[in-house]
C-alpha cells in the first residue's frame, strides 16, 4: 500500500515508521512477545499480507479474524494483531469485533502508524480500555499500541 508523498514525508518527520509491513509486524510481534508457537489472529485491511509474512516467518498457527462468531473461537488466540486500519473508528471496530477471540492474558497489538497525531492514538487507547483491555498509560506515544486482556471476568466483548 503506497502513501501520498506528502503523507510519507509527514510520517518521516514525525518519526512514524515508514518501512512497510515487514518491520511493522516485527515490532508488533516483539511488543506481544510472540513466538512461532503462539496462536495468532490477524484482522484489518492488511490482514492477508500480514498472514503471508507470518507464514514465511514460521508462524504456522495464524488465522484471519473478521468477527468472533462462534464459541469455538472464543479465547483461543494468544495474540491478536489489528493491522492497516486508516481511521480510529475502523481500528476500534476491528478490535471490538474480534476481542472475544483473545484469551485472558493474551495480547492485542494495534497498528496505529496511520495516526500522525497523539489525539487519535489516545482516543484509540480509550476505546481499547472501554472494551475491557488493559492499556499502558503512555501507549499512545508508540506507532503500535499494546493492550492485554485481563485474567478477570471484566473483559467485555
Amino acid at each position: 500500500m503506497s502513501s501520498h508523498p506528502f503523507r510519507q514525508a509527514a510520517r518521516f518527520l514525525l518519526g512514524v515508521p515508514t518501512d512497510g509491513i515487514q518491520q511493522t509486524l516485527g515490532r508488533m510481534l516483539a511488543l506481544a512477545e510472540a513466538t512461532p508457537l503462539c496462536f495468532v489472529a490477524v484482522t484489518g485491511p492488511d490482514a492477508g499480507e500480514a498472514m503471508s509474512v507470518l507464514w514465511r516467518r514460521g508462524y504456522d498457527r495464524v488465522e484471519a479474524a473478521r468477527r468472533a462468531t462462534c464459541r469455538a473461537a472464543d479465547e483461543q488466540s494468544d495474540v491478536l494483531l489489528v493491522i492497516g486500519c486508516a481511521t480510529v473508528a475502523d481500528a476500534r471496530a476491528a478490535a471490538a469485533s474480534t476481542v472475544a477471540m483473545l484469551r485472558p492474558g493474551g495480547a492485542m497489538v494495534v497498528d496505529a502508524g496511520a495516526f500522525l497525531d497523539q489525539a487519535p492514538r489516545r482516543a484509540l487507547c480509550e476505546a481499547l480500555r472501554a472494551l475491557g483491555l488493559d492499556v499502558e498509560p503512555q501507549a499512545h506515544l508508540s506507532a503500535e499500541l499494546l493492550a492485554t486482556r485481563p485474567f478477570s471476568a471484566r473483559a467485555a466483548a
